[in-house]
């Protein structure tokens, strides 16, 4: 992933097309920024996925938290109120998927896929489907966490600093380890005592709380909130996710992967901006590499296979 993510830098940087724009530093730390919230939700999305389960509401529960937050400012909270609040909602969303999965033993990509209409539906109530941007835009929230520092995005950072707690949590603790375990095989978890439905309920939550912070960044970015904001995120953040190198089938995650698929998909879109695309083509082709990267991922594992045979 890596050599595919510098080769398709070296062609834009090439192509007498985008060569002109696209090493500029403006344009590459807006790359880094707009894949820094599908970064961020995929880091959590890992542990999802790496268990065995598949979460499809995301993009809406980044979109409620970014809608109760703007609420919460605009009726007068303070900033650190408004945000835990935020925060909130979002570890509360992923809890509620894990407690319906678990208590009515529906896989969780069924769960999530009512759920993502559910959230999304709460976000256009609580703001009567309109945007919302009066309220005050001072303290750090939008001073620190919605501008540079030191000349990188603060969002980038936050993704960068996510990932390594991530890559810690999946190589480093017995947490991480358990969870890819019921992945690999859920019954010999069991009989292993570990107790499955209480981890999918903690992941999902931490699910839940990434998307919600992913959310938090973007309205301070934007200094606005959208109902519109994260629609179609979902279809994003499992692209990075499984062009990153984890396994939809679990067992395996890897947290800087998933940040680093993020970094492909957004390379990608720019430059099909900068090459003058259809509009739309960025759907597509996130499609096709998502085939792709399943296809190399089955095709390595075949090989393995037939390796260990041997």
């Amino acid at each position: 992933m890596l050599v595919a993510f510098l080769g398709i830098c070296a062609f834009l940087a090439l192509n007498p097309r985008s060569a002109d724009s696209f090493h500029t530093v403006r344009n590459l730390l807006s790359v880094a920024r707009q894949a820094s919230l599908y970064g961020i939700m995929a880091v959590g999305m890992v542990f999802v996925v790496s268990m065995g389960d598949i979460d499809l509401s995301v993009g809406s529960i980044l979109t409620l938290t970014n809608v109760v937050t703007a609420v919460a400012l605009h009726a007068g909270h303070g900033a650190i109120y408004s945000v835990g609040l935020g925060l909130l909602a979002g570890a509360a969303c992923g809890l509620a998927n894990g407690i319906l999965a678990v208590l009515l033993r529906i896989p969780m990509i069924i769960v999530t896929l009512g759920t993502l209409s559910v959230y999304r539906g709460m976000a256009l109530m609580l703001c009567n489907a309109a945007p919302i941007s009066q309220f005050s835009k001072e303290g750090p929230l939008f001073t620190v966490f919605g501008g540079d520092i030191l000349g990188v995005p603060a969002s980038v950072l936050v993704m960068l600093a996510v990932g390594i707690v991530g890559w810690l949590c999946t190589s480093r603790s017995v947490h991480g380890r358990r969870i890819q375990a019921i992945g690999s095989n859920p019954a010999a978890a069991r009989l292993a005592g570990i107790r499955i439905d209480r981890y999918r309920l903690g992941v999902m939550t931490l699910n839940g709380l990434f998307a919600a912070l992913a959310g938090v960044l973007a309205l301070a970015f934007l200094q606005s909130a959208d109902p519109s904001t994260g629609q179609g995120f979902e279809l994003w953040v499992i692209a990075s996710v499984i062009i990153g190198g984890t396994a939809l089938s679990g067992g395996h995650g890897s947290p800087p992967g998933a940040i680093l698929g993020a970094l492909i998909i957004s390379v990608i879109r720019n430059g099909l901006v900068l090459l003058e695309a259809p509009i739309y083509a960025g759907t597509s082709v996130t499609g096709a590499v998502i085939i792709l990267a399943v296809a190399v991922d089955a095709f390595v594992k075949r090989r393995a296979q037939v390796g260990n045979r041997q």
